[in-house]
């Protein structure tokens, strides 16, 4: 009978081994099974916006340097059409700069405050969540 219970404590040691050795290798690789791309938010110069806007682009609407308006789908998800004042004159305002690469930042952050009220920057094309 003795020998059943050192088997059993051999089981059982093995046993409870096992799901903290996986639960450690999940919590491992699982950032890195599940980690998404990020979307990099480019910029489009335009006269006028589109009729149907892409996703991760920021359209600026104006003639040579003056910009009037940017537009964008929400990053959320939510496939809301964000459209920014970007006239110094009328508030709010916001600015943006267009990097070398193409990508783009808007200052100050963008706060939704109605539908899903998303509440982000755009800083160098990434969205960084309020």
């Amino acid at each position: 009978m003795k020998w059943l219970l050192a088997v059993w404590l051999w089981v059982w040691g093995v046993v409870s081994f096992l799901p903290r050795w996986l639960l450690a290798r999940w919590l491992e690789w699982k950032p890195r099974l599940f980690r998404r791309k990020a979307r990099l938010f480019r910029f489009a110069r335009v006269d006028e916006f589109p009729d149907s806007l892409e996703s991760s682009t920021v359209y600026l609407a104006g003639e040579g340097e003056h910009l009037w308006a940017a537009a964008m789908i929400c990053p959320c998800g939510c496939g809301e059409i964000i459209e920014l004042n970007l006239l110094k004159q009328v508030r709010p305002c916001w600015s943006v700069k267009q990097h070398p690469d193409g990508l783009v930042s808007l200052t100050p952050s963008v706060w939704c405050q109605k539908g899903c009220r998303s509440h982000f920057f755009v800083r160098h094309g990434r969205i960084d969540w309020c």
